[in-house]
């Protein structure tokens, strides 16, 4: 049949965003949407696109259970309103109940592991049954795929975590992980059935992507729940191995030679495996405790925007579709020629190939499992700290619409003016709705990279302006320009306007005791009308920081002004803005200094002419030259790099 999209709505309401990570976990649920079968409620097996006498259009084909579950998993990560603009008024929970109903028809392994892992993590329910019948499967010591047993292992983990006394849940836990972690080759990698004797010869020592990022993502999870060292171990070996063969664009490859860990055939390259499984492994494997390979992932991702294989995108906006892989002409016979060569020799590819057999195709379909498992991979904890939530976290608030954004160094920076920023606050203000304000120079720029908790909590800021000129500067280079810069200290003496015009209760917090009476009382000379409702010194520990917050809490302040040092005035709004529930949070740094007439702030010439930071160093030489040489060469590189990358596109 030839899909008609019935739920046009919900698509033009959800498709919203930028091709940027953010872009794509918006775009999503659309896509979804359009693979949803009502009336069995299950997913379709693939949407595909044909052209038409009458043009091109999408396909519907199949169902599948295993598509299903994962979908159920990744939009089990999203806001309730999500849930239900793509199953029909339904939750996740429900789809995933609908699953376990009819547990008693599924008999594939697979199938089997994915309910019972949505069963638990989504819907909180440990199913027995189905325990048991892993149980069965793992203890009767037949062959084995690789992933399926991961799965078993990673839905035995999660129904840990929901009740930690069922005996079956206990031995699939403990049989499956000893099953992944005896099949390790030498190399790290996994072979693609356990044990490896189990595929026929000419195949047995191959293995795909799907093969390694599974036991990863179990692996790393059953280290966390049991603190077993050699789980983790495992874990680590394999990503490192597959992080050392990923392609020069970030590609990561399809087949590999599990005896020496070389790859065996390159292609095809498989979008989900760039933009969600990946990630989702990679993140599942740092978060954990294991090795981060952050860098990596993204690298992956960027594959997305350069696929230097094909011109066409991969990215298909209008359909709310991501194109499922970039494969050669003659697929099958450059998979089966891999094969013998390497069976033969490990490393020993037929010359020629990508000559004869160019990777030059784009397979014009989508699978739900790869929009699903997108989902459940950025709207992870460590998704969440590299982009914003671009579909809701359960529990939270739909996403507010927003200003225009610039996407750079990998985080969206506001393309806002002054004027604009502070309507949005006023606003705030007016409908209790809080905002919180992070801002973005050169040297914050460097520290993002290594600073986790400062990307989380950028991340989850409803604005993040460009503090610095040389941001603004850098944004005209890369093409995204923002229109002006925001500086920290100019938003703070702004708002303190907007507080004296309308009584707005002011909360005061940072800087040392006289600095802050000093603060105080400027501000009563010049803004007689703002109310103070509060203050409270920067110099505490992080033991009183409970009832630092409960104090600002119990202010009834409308805004509160940090005046500390990053990270901390970032680590401490990303830990209590959502318990303090004030509407206007702006960290200012050295504001409080600068207002209370202890430092200087460059003349306005100098401000202009972006040199601000030249004044500062002329003030203070011995303290700041050695890290402005630091931060400025490094935010230099960071520019040119970027540079480099977006010319590629």
């Amino acid at each position: 049949m030839f899909y008609q999209n019935p739920n046009t709505t919900h698509v033009t309401e959800l498709k919203a965003g930028a091709p940027t990570m953010g872009g794509y976990a918006r775009l999503a649920p659309a896509g979804l949407a359009s693979m949803y079968r009502r009336s069995n409620r299950r997913f379709a097996h693939t949407l595909r696109g044909v052209n038409t006498g009458t043009g091109p259009a999408l396909m519907r084909e199949g169902v599948s259970v295993r598509y299903t579950a994962i979908t159920a998993l990744g939009l089990g990560h999203c806001d309730d309103a999500t849930q239900r603009a793509v199953l029909d008024g339904e939750s996740a929970a429900d789809l995933t109940r609908h699953l376990l109903r009819d547990a008693d028809s599924l008999h594939e392994p697979g199938e089997l592991a994915l309910v019972a892992w949505a069963a638990a993590e989504v819907a909180g329910i440990v199913d027995a049954d189905l325990f048991a019948r892993l149980r069965v499967l793992l203890e009767h010591g037949d062959p084995l795929a690789t992933v399926p047993t991961a799965w078993m292992l990673t839905a035995a983990t999660a129904a840990r975590s929901v009740s930690s006394e069922q005996v079956d849940v206990q031995v699939v836990m403990r049989k499956a992980g000893r099953r992944l972690m005896d099949s390790q080759h030498g190399s790290g990698l996994f072979p693609h059935g356990l044990p490896t004797s189990s595929a026929a010869a000419l195949r047995r020592h191959l293995a795909c992507f799907a093969d390694q990022v599974y036991p990863i993502q179990a692996l790393a999870r059953l280290a966390r729940a049991t603190t077993d060292p050699d789980a983790m171990l495992a874990a680590n070996r394999c990503a490192a191995r597959i992080v050392a063969l990923q392609g020069d664009e970030g590609q990561w490859w399809w087949h590999y030679d599990v005896r020496d860990g070389s790859v065996a055939e390159r292609y095809p390259v498989y979008s989900v495996h760039q933009h969600a499984m990946a990630p989702m492994a990679l993140f599942d494997l740092a978060e954990c405790g294991g090795d981060d390979h952050t860098d990596a992932a993204l690298k992956g991702v960027d594959w997305l925007h350069i696929h230097p294989e094909v011109f066409s995108e991969l990215v298909d906006e209008e359909h709310a579709v991501i194109w499922r892989k970039v494969a050669r002409r003659g697929r099958r016979t450059a998979r089966t020629a891999a094969a013998l060569t390497t069976s033969v020799k490990p490393g020993w590819h037929p010359p020629g190939v990508d000559w004869a057999l160019p990777a030059n195709v784009i397979d014009r379909e989508c699978r739900p499992y790869e929009l699903g498992w997108l989902l459940y991979a950025w709207n992870s904890r460590a998704g969440r700290t590299i982009i914003r939530p671009a579909v809701p976290m359960a529990g939270q608030a739909p996403v507010k619409s927003r200003q225009p954004r610039a996407l750079l160094y990998g985080m969206e920076v506001d393309a806002v003016t002054m004027p604009e920023v502070i309507e949005r606050c006023h606003g705030a203000i007016a409908s209790h709705t809080p905002i919180r304000i992070g801002m973005v120079n050169a040297a914050k720029v460097i520290k993002l990279r290594s600073d986790a908790q400062l990307r989380e909590s950028l991340a989850e800021c409803d604005l993040v302006l460009a503090d610095g000129q040389s941001v603004v500067w850098a944004s005209k280079v890369l093409g995204d320009a923002l229109p002006e810069r925001v500086a920290g200290i100019d938003l703070f003496e702004s708002l303190l306007g907007l507080a004296n015009d309308h009584a707005y209760g002011v909360y005061l917090l940072g800087a040392r005791p006289e600095v802050l009476s000093a603060v105080e009382a400027q501000i009563a000379r010049r803004y007689p009308r703002a109310r103070i409702v509060g203050s409270r010194h920067g110099y505490f520990t992080d033991e009183e920081a409970d009832a630092v917050a409960a104090g600002i809490a119990a202010s009834g302040a409308d805004m509160v002004f940090l005046g500390m040092t990053t990270p901390k005035k970032e680590h401490f709004v990303g830990h209590f803005s959502q318990d303090l529930d004030i509407p206007v949070m702006h960290g200012v740094g050295g504001a409080f200094d600068v207002m209370a007439g202890l430092v200087e702030r460059a003349p306005l010439a100098w401000q202009r002419a972006g040199m601000e930071w030249a004044y500062r160093l002329k003030q203070e030489p011995r303290r700041l030259t050695m890290r402005y040489v630091r931060t400025n060469s490094a935010f230099v590189a960071a520019t040119a790099r970027e540079f480099v990358h977006r010319s590629r596109l």
